[in-house]
């Protein structure tokens, strides 16, 4: 196991960022390696600048930087495929964000994987910003470390299931590895993202899920940005875009193991998340639907039309004056945003009685 401290950590890597135009070509080169700056800016051979750049992290046993990953590398690599520096280890502070600050996965960022800038299109000024990034994302780690140790193994394990295909992940493994995480064998791990769960997914879903992920190299760390996610789950976060883009499988993963009801009594998290009555307990107050109006068979109709929405399932539904039909679109709104963090529109041309329910939840809360 690696025991590298944060600063041997940074000394070794080369900070680096890419100015480049949306047909891929490169305009401006920044980076620092050992508090020496590299820099290539207006006209410039860039093959003569690229063999500069070489030489000038050829001591670098990392490269560390925003979007590396997904932008900076891949467009080096299609221009100058033997570049060195390709085969260095990558410390991606944009992947590690969401495992870091999930309930603020920016931290520092918005929107189009750009930094919040010091300097306009200064790379060095960005590259300086990815280590002050790095900086924050080890500490919030490392307190991860003092309350959740199990979290941290499973990440380290999510970037250590590689049989070469990602070499990518190698650097966020070396992260988590000097941290002190332990190294999780397959069966370990299984056990570990079950306690670390506990009581926010469906058993069931969680074991079908594991076996379906973790065997796969490529795609077992999908199941540490569903993990970050699920430790904030229920407040006001939602998975960036980019995360959604670049592993498609969390939004399924989340939806199996959140918004799908196994039927099982025994299941400590459906049996209570998918309960419309304990939910209607649990937000309201309340320990029973309205009894009228009824279904034909003598159920509160108001209950029915809860769980087809608690459900995702698509109705039609009529009510008289005083039915209750707020309620009908307001619990099952307040549900699926705890269980997933996702949004509910309500259209209304009553603006005064939705005003007067907006009071009421404020009041609530």
């Amino acid at each position: 196991m690696l025991n590298l401290t944060l600063p041997s950590l940074l000394s070794r890597s080369l900070l680096l960022d890419l100015e480049t135009r949306p047909d891929g070509k490169i305009l401006k080169i920044g980076a620092v390696f050992q508090d020496q700056v590299f820099e290539k800016k207006g006209n410039f051979h860039l093959k003569d600048a690229i063999d500069a750049l070489k030489k000038f992290g050829a001591g670098a046993n990392y490269v560390l930087g925003h979007n590396l990953i997904s932008h900076d590398l891949p467009l080096l690599a299609k221009q100058f495929p033997q570049l060195d520096l390709l085969n260095k280890p990558v410390i991606d502070t944009l992947y590690l964000s969401p495992l870091a600050f999930p309930e603020n996965p920016y931290h520092r960022l918005v929107k189009n994987y750009k930094l919040v800038r010091q300097s306009i299109n200064n790379p060095v000024a960005d590259a300086l910003l990815s280590g002050e990034i790095f900086k924050d994302q080890w500490h919030a780690f490392d307190q991860l470390k003092q309350s959740s140790p199990q979290t941290l193994d499973f990440f380290r394990f999510c970037f250590d299931n590689d049989d070469g295909q990602k070499g990518s992940w190698m650097g966020l493994r070396d992260v988590f590895s000097s941290l002190g995480a332990t190294r999780l064998e397959l069966e370990d791990s299984a056990q570990v993202i079950s306690n670390i769960t506990a009581g926010t997914v469906c058993r069931a879903a969680l074991r079908s899920v594991f076996t379906q992920y973790a065997w796969d190299p490529a795609e077992c760390a999908t199941l540490a940005y569903c993990v970050a996610w699920l430790r904030v789950a229920g407040h006001n976060s939602v998975l960036p875009p980019w995360v959604r883009h670049q592993f498609p499988g969390t939004v399924s993963i989340l939806k199996q193991l959140r918004d799908t009801d196994c039927g099982d009594p025994s299941c400590d998290y459906c049996s209570i998340t998918h309960n419309a009555t304990a939910q209607l307990k649990q937000y309201y107050g309340f320990d029973k639907f309205r009894q009228t109006p009824a279904t034909n068979d003598g159920n509160s109709l108001q209950e029915v039309i809860v769980r087809h929405g608690m459900n995702d399932q698509s109705h039609l539904a009529i009510l008289p004056t005083g039915g209750g039909k707020s309620l009908c679109f307001q619990l099952p709104a307040l549900i699926r945003h705890a269980r997933r963090g996702c949004l509910t529109i309500v259209i209304s041309p009553l603006q005064a009685l939705m005003k007067d329910q907006v009071d009421n939840l404020i009041e609530k809360t």
